[in-house]
């Protein structure tokens, strides 16, 4: 259930649910935040989540010639394949990755896309930076789901940021068009990466797609701060729950 605090007007929608859910259910509830803050319920709201291992992979891969039997081989791999609305690229999602989906309702001077990746990756870094991971925005050729806004450490991939947009009328007349972000970020924290850089391989290739992901491109935060297991993963995921709430509160 999303916790509701009230701030000036309108509600607040926060969750951080430590235990592990189906993927379906992750992107579920951001479909949830994304419909409360178009409907006018709030202004924005997060979720910080962790998800079962699937494979998360764009509309798209549904049309290359064998996706059908890439999703059988690996949900026969205990990698089950689900299919998202959104473009970009696929997605691994483990129960050592920590998902962060935030939804900000923004007028026309906020919603620049450097803008609007900003309002995701400070918090990130900031809160990383407090446990001693020094991470900045970088492509990583080689990496999963690479793009301008990874937050990368020493050249290797920590965590992915996407987003997506969806126009809404002025909450003021005298305003630009509102816009509401869905910006979303899944963050390597604890987790051995080689199996899932084999799986995800390997589901490109049944695509006849090329291979492209390097594992050593990539770190967890374990890999970092030396600590692991799931007391980790659970005060991580309550330390960014207080850096968001506090960062979020601004907008």
């Amino acid at each position: 259930m999303l916790a509701i605090k009230q701030t000036h007007e309108m509600a607040q929608a926060n969750l951080c649910c430590i235990s592990p859910m189906p993927i379906n259910e992750g992107l579920a509830l951001e479909q949830r935040l994304l419909e409360q803050v178009t409907a006018g319920h709030t202004r924005y709201g997060y979720a910080i989540w962790r998800s079962h291992q699937a494979l998360v992979v764009p509309r798209s891969a549904t049309h290359k010639p064998g996706f059908e039997l890439a999703s059988r081989y690996c949900e026969s791999q205990g990698w089950p394949v689900v299919v998202r609305s959104t473009g970009g690229e696929m997605t691994p999602q483990t129960s050592g990755f920590i998902n962060l989906s935030m939804v900000l309702r923004c007028n026309g001077a906020k919603t620049g896309i450097r803008e609007s990746y900003s309002m995701i990756c400070q918090p990130l870094i900031q809160w990383m930076a407090a446990m001693g991971i020094h991470a900045y925005c970088s492509q990583v050729d080689g990496a999963f789901c690479d793009g301008d806004f990874n937050l990368v450490v020493n050249g290797k991939k920590i965590a992915g940021t996407a987003q997506r947009r969806k126009r809404l009328r002025p909450s003021n007349p005298d305003n630009q068009e509102d816009t509401a972000i869905l910006l979303h970020a899944v963050i390597l924290c604890d987790e051995g990466l080689e199996r899932i850089w084999k799986i995800s391989n390997e589901f490109y290739k049944a695509c006849q797609l090329p291979p492209f992901i390097i594992g050593d491109r990539h770190i967890c935060m374990s890999d970092i701060t030396r600590q692991s297991g799931e007391a980790f993963i659970s005060m991580a995921m309550s330390d960014l729950d207080a850096v968001v709430d506090r960062h979020i509160s601004k907008f």
